[in-house]
């Protein structure tokens, strides 16, 4: 039985930087834009903006938060939802990128269970994004209105399952950056012989 391969493995190192780097610059733009449009949902019922309405939990809660926003907030809320199904895809390939990177890089550095781990949570970067897509879906129902069961509970634990893998992600890229970073500088310290 051959082994699943991840398909992102598949491209050539110089086709999965120029993926990596694009996806990140597009996920750092498509972030500022987003948050641009989360400002006038910043309420005291909403002081997270629309994260508040992610971790909501419970249709009273959900309904206090969206009644808290004005015509400009709700439209805003929509327009951020629509331009955040372009988003999970960029940021997580940036991740899944990354970490597959971070995972034989730790390897290389003779840390194999951490490597192991970097790998697994470069394979949990799609489902995180798959989360982000069903909780964008039960946002969107309820900002159109239809502020019901199960709705609220669905944005919750997808929001929640999001954050935490793509949470992984970036302290599994963040700490391989900082190991790659410390090492380039002890080879530059060293003068040569």
């Amino acid at each position: 039985m051959k082994p699943i391969r991840h398909p992102v493995l598949g491209l050539s190192p110089t086709k999965r930087g120029l993926v990596f780097a694009g996806s990140f610059v597009l996920s750092l733009v498509l972030w500022y834009a987003l948050k641009t449009l989360d400002i006038p949902l910043q309420t005291p019922s909403a002081r997270w903006g629309i994260v508040s309405l992610q971790f909501a939990h419970t249709v009273e809660r959900s309904r206090e938060i969206i009644d808290s926003w004005n015509l400009v907030a709700r439209d805003n809320a929509q327009s951020g939802l629509l331009l955040d199904f372009i988003f999970p895809l960029c940021y997580s390939t940036a991740l899944t990128i990354g970490c597959f990177w971070a995972a034989s890089l730790f390897r290389e550095r003779g840390f194999r269970k951490t490597g192991w781990a970097a790998f697994i949570i470069a394979w949990a970067q799609w489902p995180a994004a798959a989360f982000d897509y069903v909780e964008n879906i039960a946002l969107w129902i309820q900002v159109r209105g239809s502020i019901v069961d199960p709705w609220p509970e669905v944005a919750y634990v997808c929001a929640s399952m999001k954050f935490l893998l793509s949470g992984l992600g970036v302290a599994t890229l963040l700490g391989a950056v900082v190991i790659w970073a410390l090492r380039r500088r002890a080879r530059l310290a060293v003068p040569p012989v």
